[in-house]
């Protein structure tokens, strides 16, 4: 009498099943990580960020407000730097006001180089605070803050070209003349 023949699975299929498993543990994990190393939430006067790098518009989504952009709300666009090394909108949102900025652009030491990020108070369509070492700001200007001491270096040149991104759009979309586009130095 023969032995009866003993049913085995062909290797392919149980490689593939492997495979498999290994995939979707990996996927897991990574996503487990990913949420583990998400940074926590700014406070309610932090700000959110556009990418530093160029995709098709990343600067159309500067209009998406919680309060409408208003026609000729916006006259005037101030920029100044936070006189410090390094910072970014979180930082800046620390102080007694919160961010007193519409826009903070990071120079590479504490956010992206070149980084925009969103204050709340352009979400909100709300007049800026003055900048460190002024006393008023007119509430129909936009205010921009570069991160850096530019007693002591130059802005990078992603913060420049960021810059000049952000304030062109700024400029078409509210009808902002170059002459209205200012350069606070004693910031």
């Amino acid at each position: 009498a023969l032995p009866a023949p003993r049913k085995t699975e062909p290797t392919g299929s149980r490689r593939k099943m492997f495979v498999f498993a290994a995939l979707i543990g990996s996927l897991t994990l990574t996503s487990a990580l990913l949420l583990a190393l998400e940074p926590g939430q700014l406070r309610p006067d932090g700000a959110s960020t556009l990418a530093a790098v160029d995709t098709h518009d990343p600067l159309s989504a500067i209009f998406d407000t919680r309060t409408p952009c208003q026609p000729g709300r916006w006259r005037y666009i101030y920029v100044h730097h936070s006189a410090t090394l390094q910072g970014s909108a979180l930082t800046l949102a620390q102080s007694s006001e919160g961010m007193g900025d519409h826009f903070v652009i990071g120079n590479g030491d504490g956010s992206l180089d070149g980084e925009i990020q969103i204050g709340q108070r352009w979400t909100d369509q709300l007049p800026p605070a003055p900048p460190p070492g002024a006393k008023k700001i007119d509430p129909a200007c936009i205010s921009i803050c570069l991160i850096g001491d530019f007693h002591q270096s130059l802005p990078t040149p992603l913060q420049v070209q960021q810059l000049g991104k952000l304030v062109c759009s700024l400029q078409a979309k509210f009808k902002i003349a170059a002459d209205d586009v200012y350069l606070l130095n004693d910031a």
